[in-house]
């Protein structure tokens, strides 16, 4: 195999090894049912799911992430809470698929959101 041959052989497999990371949605960010409940924050009840590296907040409760795996296209978080419920541990699953993100907040399972322009 001569020279250009095997660069050309690198940086397709190269290509191969990086597509699948970037095509990954992420589920950071702000996302909420209706676009309108995009601009909330002060009203918890219609106030926007925000996600970020370290920390999930909805509703009334604001919340460090303690722990974070992923199983296939969904993510899960182990998050330790503060709200009007007191201090509490709330499992948080997010599964992105076709443009929303499938939410279960604490066993229950509100529904799909839409990520806020």
């Amino acid at each position: 195999m001569n020279f250009v041959k095997c660069v050309v052989t690198l940086a397709w497999l190269a290509g191969i090894g990086f597509a699948p990371a970037l095509a990954e949605p992420s589920v950071t960010g702000r996302w909420a049912a209706d676009p309108a409940s995009c601009a909330f924050f002060g009203n918890a009840a219609q106030s926007p799911l925000i996600v970020t590296d370290s920390a999930v907040r909805w509703h009334e409760d604001a919340c460090r992430i303690a722990r974070v795996y992923k199983t296939g296209d969904t993510v899960h978080i182990q998050a330790l809470c503060w709200g009007n419920a007191g201090e509490r541990s709330v499992p948080v699953s997010l599964r992105p698929h076709g443009g929303k993100l499938a939410l279960t907040w604490d066993r229950g399972r509100p529904g799909d959101l839409r990520r806020c322009e």
